[in-house]
């Protein structure tokens, strides 16, 4: 076997040199205070930060565990120290328009402040209005124009007495209006009489009777023009009254906001409204008996301030992280109270949302989250496209409003909205959702993994440190921080990369000063974290044990001794989303004599995926370039993963695919104890996979289980060497040669590991080296073409007697 692709153990791991770092445990280190890594996405976060221009919102992408919320939370927490502290915002009633209440923007802490000095000045003013209403001035003020009024309107109807008398009419008052009754000798004259009477007098009466209604027409309409003038001139005492009152209350409320022109308009409004319905205000009609008011609950009290923002406690700008954001979380919601069967609202019951409370701040909400909720994601489009927040009632949105809604004035908002999501989300909306496109125009991506460097190994030192102190951990030693570190180069895969998918690291972090606690350990050790993998492990690896319990029971036949002669073991991992295992796959091919080509299996039975296909069709490139140059091929192989009642995809059994093809053509046997993994080009070169980890691992389970020889190993590219990080007892079975593992970049040394036997050099008429591989399998085609010629030739002969005997007949 070659030696050249034989790896060390040294090759097999990485292990963490902490020499450089002074320090016996976690309780000496400092914590981390910085990144680590992802300086790409920190650099897009802070230019978005600080390019104050619309349309410059951010998308976070990455993993979950990546750390990205934790860290956009602490770029943002940085960054809103800096800013200018937003403005408070309160709803006032709206004099102009009721159902549409003003918002007003108030410096950070005014808003409380406005609402107190505004509800003191509105009790003040009630008690001050009603003393000056109750007083004997205005009393006095009062009485004279009433008895004014009161001495015209006697004057009149006197008047009109005595000019009916004059023609002998009575004017008589009742329910239904004046009567005019005639009199005639001190005496009133019935019916009777006055048919007695000549004609002349019955015309002269009723000429009478006639001009008096018309007089008693004239002196109502002048004792109605009287009442108006006094209700007027009432109104008038009132307002002057009033407003005398009013002003010198408001004054001082409007001097001290006289730098804010919508209070001042508020406070204009409010007062004039006070003003004009002043025996509202005070509870009186203007007779001074107490006024019927509606139930309270349905009267809206015009003169109250709702703060629906109050940044008075509020240091810089505002960060808020969304978990729940739908639509009333986000845009706030217009509540609703029922009394007596009624349902109603007004402004105070306004409430904001999570994008109001961080107006002048940043936004973060989960993408996948925003979505699902309805109405939300195209209403924040509309809000930071348009800079202006509606409050709106959601049942309205929904269509089964069945009551006069609120509309709320708009808000002007301006806040910097961070969505974090998964790259894929993120390509959907930028792909299908223009808008987005203008809206979010940074993306901020986090790696899941880091190059390692002598700054990021010590920055992971002070990680789990901040870590064991944030959790109130047991601290580690030495040999537990090389265990988390080596652990997070086992996540990334890589020998020179670390995993930064810090929700994993934090997990073993946790449960491995769980177990050392349990083992009253003062310190956690490199065991405690070994112990608390295996353990992770063992609670989500019940199926893999169930797969190699048939292995070893042989319900699924592995052979990992011997030669065999077209069968070979390839390696696939099995990926549970909780948990991925490697676990070898017995592959077997036949060829004979037809003109199919290479056939394969799970295609036929509509089982492979699209890259399994590709790479069967890659290793028929490879072979008819071997093979097919100086001749035609004529011949058939079918190719199957034996046992395999589900799907299969993947080109990772393609080089083991060839090697089993090529054994089976050239009657050369396989080593069973050798299991392969790695894709084909047509060139021959074996290229790299993934999870090398799980399948060297799960090839080693069955071999160890059906007793190690020493001639066992599994056949990996070289490319993915890199990738090593097999666990200790697989490194010291390769210490003690009973385990190996080969690295190759080609098909020919793979040949040669497998079969002991060299594929042979090339010679210009086709044929191959004497006796090699390649020369058997070339020899094998030719046979196969001769034997096809033969039983073509005797068909022919066949066809031909049989045409002549028939003839004969």
């Amino acid at each position: 076997m070659l030696k050249k692709c034989l790896l060390s153990p040294a090759q097999l791991n990485k292990r963490v040199n902490l020499n450089r770092l002074k320090f016996e445990t976690t309780a000496e280190v400092p914590f981390l205070s910085s990144v680590i890594g992802q300086e790409r996405a920190v650099s897009s976060i802070n230019f978005a930060l600080e390019m104050d221009k619309s349309g410059y919102n951010v998308f976070v992408s990455g993993h979950y565990g990546s750390g990205r919320t934790t860290i956009v939370m602490d770029l943002l927490k940085n960054a809103a120290k800096t800013g200018a502290t937003p403005p408070d915002c309160i709803f006032v009633y709206n004099f102009e328009t009721p159902d549409e209440p003003a918002a007003l923007l108030l410096p950070p802490g005014e808003a409380n402040k406005f609402k107190e000095r505004l509800k003191k000045l509105i009790y003040s003013l009630h008690k001050e209005l009603r003393k000056t209403f109750e007083s004997k001035n205005y009393d006095r003020q009062k009485s004279e124009l009433i008895e004014s009024v009161q001495t015209t309107k006697q004057r009149l109807l006197h008047e009109l007495e005595n000019e009916a008398r004059a023609v002998d009419i009575q004017i008589q008052s009742s329910n239904i209006g004046f009567i005019t009754v005639p009199f005639k000798d001190g005496k009133p004259l019935t019916s009777e009489d006055f048919q007695k009477l000549s004609p002349e007098e019955q015309q002269n009466i009723n000429k009478n009777i006639s001009h008096i209604q018309k007089r008693i027409q004239e002196v109502l309409r002048q004792l109605n023009i009287l009442d108006r003038d006094l209700h007027d001139k009432l109104e008038e005492l009132n307002q002057e009254v009033a407003r005398f009152v009013v002003d010198n209350h408001f004054a001082h409320l409007r001097e001290k906001y006289e730098q804010f022109p919508e209070i001042q308009n508020y406070l204009n409004q409010a007062a004039e409204d006070i003003i004009r319905n002043v025996a509202e205000f005070i509870g009186k009609q203007e007779n001074g008996h107490a006024q019927e008011l509606a139930p309270a609950p349905l009267k809206v009290d015009k003169y109250k301030v709702n703060v629906v923002i109050d940044n008075s406690k509020q240091k810089g700008v505002p960060v808020i992280y969304e978990t729940n954001p739908t639509y009333v979380n986000l845009f706030g919601r217009i509540e609703k109270k029922a009394y007596q069967g009624f349902v109603y609202t007004d402004y105070t019951l306004i409430k904001a949302g999570s994008l109001l409370s961080s107006n002048g701040g940043y936004l973060v909400l989960d993408a996948e989250q925003l979505l699902k909720h309805p109405f939300a994601y195209e209403a924040l489009k509309r809000t930071l496209r348009s800079g202006y927040l509606r409050i709106e009632d959601f049942s309205e949105l929904l269509g089964v409003a069945t009551t006069t809604a609120l509309r709320p004035q708009p808000i002007p908002v301006k806040v910097k909205v961070i969505l974090i999501g998964q790259a894929r989300l993120y390509r959907l909306l930028h792909n299908y959702d223009e808008e987005f496109r203008k809206i979010f125009k940074v993306r901020a991506d986090f790696d899941v993994e880091v190059k390692e460097t002598p700054k990021t190994i010590n920055q992971y030192v002070q990680f789990i440190s901040r870590v064991v102190y944030e959790e109130n951990l047991l601290h580690f030693d030495r040999e537990g921080v090389s265990a988390i570190i080596e652990y997070a180069f086992r996540l990334a895969d890589h020998q020179k990369k670390l995993s930064i998918r810090f929700g994993e690291l934090v997990k073993i972090i946790r449960e491995s000063s769980f177990w050392a606690k349990q083992k009253k350990h003062k310190l956690v050790s490199g065991k405690d974290v070994e112990y608390a993998i295996e353990n992770l492990i063992y609670r989500h690896n019940l199926i893999e044990e169930k797969v190699h319990d048939a292995i070893n029971e042989r319900t699924i036949n592995i052979d990992v001794s011997g030669f065999k002669v077209g069968q070979i073991n390839g390696l696939a991992v099995y990926d549970l989303g909780d948990h991925a295992f490697g676990r070898p796959s017995r592959i077997t091919i036949n060829t004979y004599i037809g003109s199919r080509g290479i056939i394969n299996i799970e295609r036929e039975a509509k089982l492979s995926g699209k890259i399994h296909d590709k790479g069967i069709l890659i290793l028929t490139g490879y072979f008819y370039q071997k093979f097919g140059q100086n001749m035609p091929l004529s011949f058939s192989a079918s190719i199957t993963f034996e046992q395999s009642y589900s799907g299969i995809d993947g080109d990772s059994a393609s080089s083991a695919e060839l090697y089993g093809l090529i054994s089976s053509l050239s009657d050369v046997p396989v080593n069973q104890g050798i299991a392969v993994t790695g894709s084909v080009n047509q060139k021959g070169e074996v290229q790299a996979i993934g999870g090398v980890n799980e399948k060297i691992e799960g090839f080693f389970k069955v071999c160890k289980a059906k007793g190690l020889t020493g001639d066992q190993g599994v056949i990996i590219p070289k490319a993915n060497v890199k990738n090593l990080l097999l666990k200790s007892e697989i490194i010291q079975a390769v210490k003690e040669n009973k385990f190996h593992i080969w690295a190759v970049d080609n098909i020919e040394d793979g040949l040669y590991i497998l079969t002991g036997q060299k594929c042979g050099l090339r010679h210009k008429d086709g044929s191959y080296t004497k006796n090699s591989i390649f020369e058997r399998v070339r020899l094998k085609l030719v046979e196969f073409a001769k034997q096809t010629q033969i039983f073509r030739r005797q068909i022919g002969e066949m066809s031909k007697k049989e045409n002549e005997e028939s003839s004969d007949d």
